[in-house]
């Protein structure tokens, strides 16, 4: 017996041995991967590339190591090489349909369009909920100014995955160039409060804040407002007519009375009244944004949130407020990060669940 017991505590610090080194070993796996990516995150492609080859020749793992070699040769134009990674991978079990929008990203640069679109519905074959695929497709139907199909495939992704921010942004960009700019304010704020603090979400702030500011007109005598008139037929707005920018239009020729100019201040008045309005008017009319605006203005962070949101639009407005008020903005900045705006299957904003 106590050879036996001698046999198995023996056996035991072995295995806790190995499992240690192989730890070990998976920790300078890790630690060689974030150097890489941090490489990436650099631009320093050329010295990624060759970190990735060796570690590949060492036995690093597959799919890890080689999607990031296949986005080091696509930032260095070498799309022949992303291809010659990822075609004997796609179809393994491990990718993933960011293997497929690479793949397929590769193809379109090379001039391979039909073989692109192919690739990305494959992808979709496997990965019915993938935002990025939608996104590609819409991308290529914008390259060829079919704005409709673009859209179709923009809303389409944000249907699949709501949480998916780049969806939202290209929708917003054609909705800003058309005549039916309520759906660029709306998808436009969701993107920002799923994409923070980038260029993209600095870029709609403006955008969003001009829109405002073109399509609310103070007049002494008059007060107009003109957010919807699709005349411009980049969707199917004739063909299915919605009833939310007309409920839009009305709460908001009311939330501007008693205004005479626009400024950022005046417009979280008009905006805070809006929701008041459309609520009065429309108590079965819901959306996730306008909710969310209703807890915000409930907890008592809806001016400190607009201000955040309109900060790149109106900066010296935004820093003199955030200045002034710098324990309320702080208090919801800490608040908001806790409870950031969700956007699920459940909730989601689109054209047509506004119908």
């Amino acid at each position: 017996m106590k050879k036996i017991s001698l046999i198995f505590i023996l056996f035991l610090i072995i295995a806790q041995f190995i499992a240690a080194q192989n730890d070990k070993k998976d920790t300078i796996k890790d630690s060689r991967f974030d150097s890489i990516i941090k490489m990436i995150d650099k631009g320093e492609y050329v010295y990624a590339r060759t970190a990735l080859n060796k570690a590949l020749n060492n036995g690093a793992d597959l799919f890890k190591y080689s999607f990031e070699l296949a986005r080091c040769n696509y930032k260095l134009t070498d799309y022949k090489d992303v291809v010659k990674v990822l075609e004997p991978l796609i179809l393994e079990v491990s990718a993933t349909s960011d293997f497929y929008q690479l793949l397929g990203n590769a193809y379109y640069e090379m001039g391979k369009i039909g073989k692109a679109v192919s690739t990305y519905n494959d992808g979709l074959k496997r990965f019915p909920n993938a935002g990025c695929l939608y996104l590609e497709l819409g991308n290529i139907a914008y390259k060829q100014k079919n704005y409709k199909d673009a859209l179709f495939y923009y809303e389409k992704g944000i249907d699949v995955q709501p949480d998916y921010p780049s969806n939202y942004y290209c929708a917003t960009q054609i909705y800003l160039s058309s005549t039916e700019e309520v759906w660029a304010v709306m998808f436009g704020e969701i993107f920002m409060n799923l994409e923070k603090g980038t260029e993209r979400s600095k870029d709609v702030s403006k955008q969003i804040f001009d829109v405002f500011c073109t399509e609310i007109i103070l007049n002494r005598d008059e007060i107009a407002v003109d957010f919807y008139n699709p005349t411009i037929l980049y969707s199917d707005s004739y063909e299915r007519h919605n009833l939310f920018p007309d409920y839009y239009k009305q709460a908001m020729l009311k939330a501007c009375n008693g205004e005479r100019y626009l400024d950022l201040s005046s417009l979280i008045r008009i905006r805070k009244r809006f929701i008041a309005e459309l609520y009065r008017t429309t108590k079965d009319f819901h959306n996730v944004v306008f909710d969310y605006h209703k807890t915000l203005i409930a907890k008592g962070y809806f001016d400190a949130y607009n201000y955040w949101l309109f900060s790149s639009a109106s900066s010296a407005e935004s820093a003199k407020w955030i200045k002034d008020n710098s324990k309320l903005y702080n208090e919801f900045l800490k608040w908001f990060e806790q409870n950031p705006l969700k956007i699920t299957k459940e909730n989601l904003f689109t054209r047509y669940n506004m119908e």
